[in-house]
């Protein structure tokens, strides 16, 4: 009889832990961080008899969590990769729709100011056909203007993002160190707690949306080293490792991100090598898209101006003036390195033969008592002979200091072509300057204006004029846009895939809890049964006596 009470009561106690972990995966299965539970049950022990052997009934062995090791690395690896694509598409699609805009980019602005010089050259004493061209002139430039200050102003909301995704970088890896050493605690305790282990998970699937990391797992405690892409850790048991941002030395209009290991020193990261995660995407798209646009874009304004100034020089204007320029230009900026000792400065640079001119970042370093240039490929640029204390190359001429206060290994980067489209303006201020004729006093003569007309179909880029590069370089944005659009596409469909595998073996089916809860309701009440069975049979022998 007492054997009866017994199993009654294990059971009772069995099928309310039962209860209770359906229950939990019931109120926590929308959860998309919540691992289930499973109850194992095990055997009591038991006796053996003559009869046979009898057992004691069930007892609670453990609560099992379902969790896959393999699947999570894997749904984080599809994560990083979705979300890198991800932060460099909302960028890219951006600079696309402004490139591509076929009602107003600078492509129909140089076609506008072509057709009012077509039309003022059927009869320059027009004075309204000559406000039309003074007119186009000024829209042109504002066009350009507007286009790159869109890209200046995409490059400063890509720094924003980046010293974000830093921050929360910085965040997860603070609350996986504390989490490892909650974990290393509880770990004489028997099992780690699942719902650390969860907050642990979920931690890690947040990093590597930002960033691509290597996780390293200790099965018997449950703590994690994370690493990055490079083998630096971030996470090492209660210890973070984080990292920084500040403006770059070289141009501090550009953040960067800096790792800052055990002893405080902050080395940059390599952006070519970090291509997971947002901030990789994010890295790419200032790196490539956004280089690209700006650097086609001013070498479209720096030769457009430069050659219609050159052409406009050799004109003369209605009042019987020589030509002057059409078009101004900022000032071309050598960008001294932050760290740089001497107190030079490179700021007299001119153009010497604007056909020359390479839309190139160069480097100028001070070596051996000497300036040595070097072109974005690390090649030395050969200097040509020029004045005294200058650095001629590339159609370009630089004036140095002398005596100079440099130090060895100062260095300062540029590029000729750099902010030509941010920094353009009409120059001319009537138009009356507008140098149609090319010769003095004659009336009607348009001559000048003709050879004006002919640089829309003059190859100024390479082999292509001045619409065609703006096109190619529409072409570009749009194929990378395309591209990548494609690409996160496919890396949402793997990501998908990659979370509903992870789902199907840690993830609650509400449908076969709902069946559990059922199942487990009748085996309480089977317990309870027996419970009562036994009460029954004991007042039925009390009775007999």
């Amino acid at each position: 009889m007492n054997n009866l009470y017994n199993l009654a009561r294990g059971g009772l106690s069995v099928s309310q832990a039962m209860l209770r972990v359906t229950g939990d995966n019931l109120t926590n299965g929308l959860s998309g961080t919540y691992s289930r539970r499973t109850l194992i049950v095990g055997e009591l022990g038991g006796r053996s008899t003559q009869q046979g052997f009898f057992g004691y009934g069930a007892k609670v062995s453990g609560v099992e969590r379902a969790y896959d090791a393999f699947a999570n690395n894997q749904l984080r690896g599809s994560l990083s990769h979705y979300a890198s694509l991800g932060g460099r598409m909302e960028q890219l699609t951006d600079i696309d729709d402004m490139l591509g805009d076929e009602s107003d980019n600078v492509s129909v602005s140089l076609n506008d100011m072509f057709k009012a010089m077509s039309t003022l050259s059927g009869d320059v004493a027009d004075g309204p056909a000559r406000a039309a061209v003074y007119n186009s002139l000024g829209t042109l430039a504002n066009r350009f203007n507007a286009s790159a200050k869109r890209l200046t102003a995409l490059e400063k909301s890509t720094n924003t993002q980046i010293e974000q995704s830093t921050k929360d970088i910085n965040s997860y890896t603070q609350q996986l160190a504390e989490l490892n050493k909650q974990l290393e605690r509880a770990q004489g305790n028997g099992a780690p707690p699942a719902d650390l282990l969860d907050q642990r998970d979920a931690l890690l699937e947040q990093m590597s949306e930002h960033i691509g990391i290597t996780v390293t797992e200790d099965q018997s405690s449950g703590t994690v080293s994370v690493l990055l892409s490079d083998g630096r850790p971030l996470v090492s048991g209660d210890k973070a490792y984080k990292l920084q941002t500040s403006p770059s030395d070289k141009d501090p209009s550009k953040t960067i991100v800096s790792y800052v290991d055990a002893n405080g020193n902050a080395s940059p990261l390599d952006e070519d090598s970090f291509t997971k995660g947002r901030l990789g995407g994010l890295f790419k798209f200032r790196n490539e898209d956004l280089t690209i646009a700006r650097q086609e874009l001013d070498q479209i304004a720096f030769m457009m101006a430069n050659r219609m100034n050159e052409q406009n020089g050799q004109g003369f204007t209605a009042d019987g003036d020589p030509g002057g320029d059409l078009f101004s230009l900022a000032d071309i900026k050598a960008l001294a390195n932050a760290k740089n000792q001497g107190s030079d400065k490179l700021d007299q640079i001119r153009v010497t033969d604007y056909k020359k001119v390479k839309s190139e970042d160069y480097t100028i370093t001070f070596s051996g008592g000497d300036w040595v240039v070097t072109g974005a490929d690390g090649r030395n640029v050969p200097l040509e002979a020029g004045l005294p204390g200058s650095l001629k190359f590339d159609g370009i001429e630089i004036t140095v200091p002398i005596p100079t206060t440099a130090v060895n290994g100062d260095t300062f980067t540029l590029n000729p072509m750099a902010g030509a489209a941010e920094g353009i303006s009409r120059k001319i201020t009537s138009a009356q300057e507008f140098a149609a004729a090319d010769a003095k006093d004659e009336e009607g003569n348009n001559k000048n204006l003709e050879e004006m007309l002919k640089i829309q179909d003059e190859k100024l880029i390479g082999k292509n004029t001045l619409t065609e590069a703006y096109a190619s370089l529409v072409g570009t944005i749009g194929d990378r846009a395309r591209s990548v659009k494609s690409e996160a596409s496919s890396a949402e469909t793997d990501f998908r895939t990659k979370y509903d595998n992870k789902q199907a073996l840690s993830g609650v089916n509400m449908d076969e809890e709902y069946i559990n809860m059922d199942m487990y309701k009748q085996y309480y009440n089977a317990n309870a049964q027996i419970l009562k069975t036994a009460g029954e049979l004991f007042d039925a022998l009390m009775a007999i006596r």
